[in-house]
Parts: C-alpha cells; structure tokens; sequence
C-alpha cells in the first residue's frame, strides 16, 4: 500500500534494457546497457517526475511502459496488478513531437481514440469536446494542425490522450518544442488539469525547474546505464504556478538538491526548508516505498 492509503497503479520491478551495438573497429557485437535494475512502485493519482542526464535511458523507460518496446535484459512491469506486454488504452502516450494527423482537424484527432476504443460515432463529438474545452481550445475544433501554433499543437495531444481516459498518463519532456513563454503557460495548464483529471502520470523531463514545479516526487536518475540515484519527496503545497514558485524558497531549496544529486556534488548548507515532520523539505524517501 502507498502512503495516505493510495495503492499501487505502477510497479516496474526491476527492469534492464540491453541493446546490442556493432562495434566499428572490431566489427562484433558489444553489449549496450540502457536501464539496469530500475525497480519503482508508483501510487494512484501520483505525478511522478524523470530527471536524469542525456542518454540515461529516461525515454527507454516510457517506451517499456507503454509497450511499445521489451525489456530484454528482465523484469516485469504491472499496472492495477497486470503484466504490460503491449501497448494498450489504459495507458496514454505524449510525445515530444505532436503526432498529430495532418488530415483530420482538431475534433477529428481527438476523437482518434475513442474510436479505437469502439465509442459510438454519436457519443464521439461530445467527450472530445469536453477535452478540447479542458485544454482551452474551443472554437478550434475544425482547424487543422498546421493551422495551429506548437503550444496549441500539444495542447490537442493532451486532450486526445485525456478523452480515451487512461488510468496512466506518459509524457516524454512534451513541452521540449515550444518557446520559453509557451512552456510557461502549458506547465501551468498541465498542473490546472491534473487538479481535475488526476492521472497516475509519469513525466520525463530534462528541467530540474519543470520536474519540482509539477511533481509529487522526482526520481532522479545516474548517467548510463540507468538506475535510480534517489528519490526526492516535493512537500510543496497545491495548487502550484510558475509565478508562486519563483517567488518560493522552498522552490528554490528543491531545484538545488536535485542539481546537487544530478551534478555529484555535497549538498549545501540549508536552512528554513523543513517538512512538517521537522525534517528537510528535500529529505529522499526509501527506494521500497509506494511512490
């Protein structure tokens, strides 16, 4: 059981990821370890963040959740207690690039998985309407993608993701492709919808600023091969903004430890950044718990 007697939605147990490379020189088979014995349970209705340096295996990660690729070096993932062997609509997947259908307008793309889900053509028009109203994007509904900006490009994934109702969301670093000013904004529509939709989410992210900001806790990641460095509790209140956390000291303890863990180095000095337990706002949890 998790913590506040959420249970489990996610356990990834000990998972490795071995790709195979052929090296130049030699011109033999050399093994290329992505993941090595990634083991985390993760609560109902957690936003979970990945913070790690580039090539760690983060979106390796997402890929195995989503079933869109094995674990060939072992281990098993379970979400509400069943194997993920394949992909499936109890999980939804955001990219980096939009993915979007060129030829299908707003309303078309979002309806996309509830027809694969088998929802009636009636019932279609109206559940992919509430989403597009939740990402703020009515009176949009017949544009097409190329008629829309970047930020209003992800904001129809989200909705298309949401609309199908996945009991787990997997977003890999979605707002890498907007503009400082736009990611902004769509952090802080993220946050506003989680408030309302409350998804298990795991977020892969490259922005310490980000992973704090929206986050429950943030596992933060060693170079490759990839394993869990620590886990990093945020005790930060909800409801969150950019604007609130810039102007948070807590906020800014935060992003500190988990540089400090990123980059290996000694923890600072800290001071006035306590929980309510009395301990530090970036104490790290145990490894074993529900996160």
């Amino acid at each position: 059981m998790a913590e506040n007697g959420n249970r489990a939605k996610i356990r990834l147990n000990h998972l490795r990821q071995i790709y195979y490379i052929r090296n130049q020189q030699t011109k033999r088979l050399e093994e290329f370890v992505a993941l090595d014995d990634f083991s985390l349970s993760i609560a109902e209705g957690a936003f979970i963040a990945i913070v790690g340096p580039s090539g760690c295996g983060q979106s390796t990660l997402l890929d195995i959740v989503a079933g869109l690729a094995r674990s060939k070096g072992g281990g098993t993932i379970e979400i509400d207690g069943r194997n993920v062997a394949k992909p499936a609509l109890d999980r939804g997947f955001i990219m980096q690039g939009y993915a979007l259908f060129p030829w299908r307008n707003v309303l078309r793309n979002v309806e996309y998985g509830l027809e694969v889900k088998g929802v009636s053509r009636k019932k279609r028009p109206e559940i992919a309407r509430k989403y597009i109203d939740l990402v703020e994007l009515t009176g949009f509904e017949e544009r097409y993608p190329n008629e829309l900006s970047g930020g209003m490009r992800q904001r129809v994934a989200i909705a298309r993701a949401l609309a199908y109702d996945p009991v787990v969301l997997l977003m890999d670093e979605p707002f890498a492709a907007v503009d400082a000013q736009t990611r902004e904004t769509m952090q802080d529509e993220l946050l506003d919808i989680q408030g309302k939709a409350n998804k298990t989410v795991l977020f892969v992210t490259h922005s310490i600023e980000e992973a704090v900001l929206l986050a429950d806790r943030v596992v933060v990641m060693t170079p490759r091969p990839g394993r869990i460095r620590r886990i990093v509790d945020i005790t930060l209140p909800r409801p969150r903004t950019n604007a609130d956390m810039r102007a948070s000291a807590d906020y800014g303890v935060l992003v500190r430890r988990i540089w400090e863990l990123l980059h290996d180095v000694e923890p600072t000095e800290r001071g006035g950044a306590a929980t309510a337990s009395g301990g530090d706002i970036a104490d790290e949890i145990d490894l074993s718990a529900v996160l």
